[in-house]
């Protein structure tokens, strides 16, 4: 495969439109209104070893530009795996495909040995399998 030749023709204004909008999903599908209400249970529920700290929002300005920056990689990559006469179906379906066949299951993994809830890995899965069908969506249509 010849890397140079998957981003000859990328769009990078749609792959940063991609990026942008996923991590606006993000915000939502953390909020309290969808999957933010349960977190705080879930991740007080793992934590065994007396970590007290106040987590992520110690840094979250550090957090968001990381993974904002993380989408943009994934959405790039995305872009360069789509062939140029791709449509939305096919850029859902790389997207899911990516999701399920790589990220849940790395994720699984990551939550068994972690002693994570099982509904972490619903919750974060999720939004991954969503995020990357509507940039691979995004990618194909106008990338």
């Amino acid at each position: 495969m010849n890397m140079h030749l998957m981003f000859a023709n990328t769009n990078w204004l749609v792959v940063m439109l991609a990026a942008t909008l996923a991590f606006v999903i993000g915000g939502c599908w953390y909020s309290p209104a969808l999957f933010g209400r349960f977190l705080p249970k879930l991740m007080s529920d793992a934590k065994a070893d007396g970590d007290t700290s106040k987590g992520p929002t110690r840094h979250i300005v550090s957090i968001f530009a990381a993974s904002f920056a993380l989408l943009w990689l994934s959405a790039a990559f995305l872009a360069g795996l789509l062939e140029p006469q791709a449509t939305a179906r096919d850029g859902i379906y790389i997207g899911l495909a990516i999701a399920l066949f790589f990220v849940i299951p790395a994720q699984s993994i990551a939550a068994m040995f972690g002693a994570r809830p099982i509904q972490m890995v619903f919750i974060n899965g999720g939004y991954f399998a969503v995020c990357l069908a509507v940039m691979g969506a995004i990618l194909a249509v106008w990338g």
